[in-house]
């Protein structure tokens, strides 16, 4: 199911099927601001984000299905504009992959943490594996006040390559936030940068 909505809204998803572990989302940003998901990820974009031609102001997140749960619910500012996807899916959760080099590769998870090479999707479509070093690599903001100058000047996006489980072949690229963080591509448990953070909704 996929609506539109301006500011903090709920997403009525009706009864889970029999069997349903997780919530799929995909949340594709159609002004700048930041977006809270219920459990505490969020993400964020700029204008650079929503202008740019390929469309890279989307990110995807999986949340647990909690008992009697038939809604999601995204936190934002009033003036900020958004769509949400969402879908059941029955999760299970395996131990991560090990190529010929001895590197894991896999799903980040709180039961095996981050693997060297982290599943993702790329601009052209396919699937496979960025390094946990390229996503996450360069300093994060230091504070709330360091996190809000990243939001005010946004750091191009870095352009990652995604590669087979081997870690060698490629297959695409990654659109990540530029080295400092400022501005995640994907979900985040980081502190969202300044309760009131000023935003031109006309970029």
């Amino acid at each position: 199911m996929t609506e539109s909505y301006t500011g903090t809204a709920t997403l009525e998803l009706g009864d889970p099927p029999e069997g349903a572990t997780d919530i799929e989302l995909k949340l594709t940003a159609l002004t700048p601001g930041w977006f809270k998901f219920q459990d505490g990820a969020s993400c964020g974009f700029t204008a650079t984000d929503i202008d740019t031609e390929a469309g890279y102001a989307s990110c995807r997140y999986t949340v647990s299905l909690e008992p009697r749960q038939d809604s999601i619910t995204i936190n934002t500012e009033p003036h900020s504009r958004w769509q949400l996807t969402a879908k059941y899916v029955k999760q299970e959760r395996t131990e991560p992959g090990v190529n010929a080099k001895g590197e894991t590769y896999g799903m980040e998870s709180p039961e095996h943490g981050v693997p060297d090479l982290i599943a993702v999707m790329a601009t052209n479509g396919s699937s496979g594996y960025a390094y946990a070093k390229d996503l996450y690599g360069g300093p994060m903001p230091t504070s709330p006040e360091d996190a809000v100058t990243n939001f005010s000047n946004p750091i191009p996006l870095r352009e990652i390559p995604v590669f087979l489980s081997d870690g060698e072949t490629q297959v695409g690229t990654f659109k990540a936030a530029g080295s400092g963080g400022g501005i995640p591509s994907y979900p985040s448990r980081s502190p969202i940068p300044s309760q009131n953070p000023t935003v031109d909704p006309a970029g």
